[in-house]
């Protein structure tokens, strides 16, 4: 199998640019900031992109009238770009505030589906933060009551929310992993089995065959369950042993990575690269082998999957698998705009995968071998020449 492979290691400078015009403007449009816009500084800390790029960003954006400047200075958010009154309003329902934490995937997914939305003149409204499953059914209820037309869902989406949109006949459409198997709702996701046969097949060809695995969420999160098993299939085929000690059922929380690193530490036999179920799994597992003294990739590689914004702003850069996440916006946005018109029947989209290869994960060399040795008292695997 020819494996896909981005020929950059980093993205340029000029596509984080672009990237920042894109997220701000679509955050205007869905009236994100209401009126004030955050400064450069507060902008540049909850997007996770460089000021500079940020400046450039609210300069263009300013020149296409999208925001205005007060007396002292303050960007202000602009509606010149609503020219006329909407074909309709749709809603982006997240469960979690859309730029806390991790989630520039989601804010990738907004940028696809908004803008297409836009195109086809179509309001989005973003609808998230929610205490509980009974509260986010109330918010989409009221919605729907406003005149919210259908429903796009970019986090975990509830058997008995699922249930209640397909009685109501409300138009919806799942993007992302996390909720795979049901049938009640088109899906649009990734083709989590080939993503992980290219990774695997990629870090193989470096030399490795003592690959472990890190996951959380196995009894939660679909597509990190689909990772695994597609993990465990690749390893057969190579006719590998999997390594599944740092394989954990719960979700994930903040001592997620400390407990794999734990685990990671206290293996007699410890792999020489780690897959990870996703970017954020991974810059987290290698900030906790750090604190361990373990170099990542010196002494161990480490994978992600999805190719999340940071991984240009991060170290190390991170070796993954990219999901086309603004595509599956755009491809969301299509299946809801047909679903809008005519009841479709529920279908999953499964988009391609990209091997991008960074310096998270150290080739062996042709004329090298693995060599166990200790370094601070831990064995682990180096390379060392003949």
């Amino acid at each position: 199998m020819a494996v896909s492979l981005k020929k950059s290691t980093i993205r340029l400078s000029s596509d984080t640019k672009d990237r920042a015009i894109a997220l701000i403007k679509s955050l205007i449009r869905v009236n994100y900031f209401r009126t004030a816009i955050p400064s450069e500084i507060e902008l540049s800390r909850q997007l996770r992109i460089p000021r500079s790029a940020i400046s450039f960003a609210l300069q263009i954006l300013q020149a296409e009238k999208l925001i205005t400047r007060a007396a002292d200075g303050q960007a202000l958010a602009c509606n010149a770009w609503q020219r006329q009154a909407p074909a309709g309003k749709v809603g982006f329902v997240v469960n979690v505030n859309i730029l806390g934490g991790w989630y520039s995937l989601f804010q990738d997914w907004l940028i696809g589906f908004e803008q297409l939305m836009f195109s086809e003149s179509y309001q989005t409204e973003i609808i998230s933060d929610f205490i509980s499953v009974e509260h986010k059914l109330d918010r989409i209820n009221q919605a729907w009551q406003n005149g919210v037309m259908g429903f796009v869902f970019a986090s975990r989406t509830e058997q008995v929310l699922r249930q209640h949109l397909s009685r109501a006949e409300m138009p919806a459409v799942i993007i992302g992993n996390a909720t795979l198997e049901q049938e009640e709702l088109g899906c649009i996701t990734t083709n989590n089995r080939l993503g992980i046969g290219k990774l695997l097949q990629f870090v193989i060809a470096q030399g490795h065959v003592n690959i472990g695995y890190y996951t959380v969420g196995l009894e939660y999160h679909d597509g990190f369950r689909e990772r695994l098993y597609a993990y465990q299939y690749a390893m057969h085929q190579h006719g590998l042993a999997p390594r599944l000690e740092m394989a954990f059922s719960e979700p994930h929380s903040e001592v997620s990575a400390r407990r794999a690193a734990e685990t990671f530490y206290g293996l007699p036999r410890k792999p020489s690269v780690i897959v990870c179920a996703s970017d954020r799994e991974a810059y987290e597992l290698a900030a906790e082998l750090k604190q361990f003294g373990i170099d990542v990739p010196r002494q161990v590689g480490v994978t992600g999957f999805d190719n999340n914004h940071y991984g240009q702003i991060l170290e190390p850069a991170m070796t993954t698998i990219d999901i086309s996440a603004v595509e599956m916006g755009r491809v969301a946005a299509n299946y809801l705009l047909n679903e809008m018109q005519i009841r479709q029947l529920p279908i999953k989209i499964e988009l391609p995968t990209e091997l991008v290869a960074r310096n998270s994960v150290q080739p062996l060399q042709p004329g090298r071998k693995q060599q166990k040795t200790q370094v601070l008292g831990i064995e682990t695997t180096q390379i060392v020449s003949y």
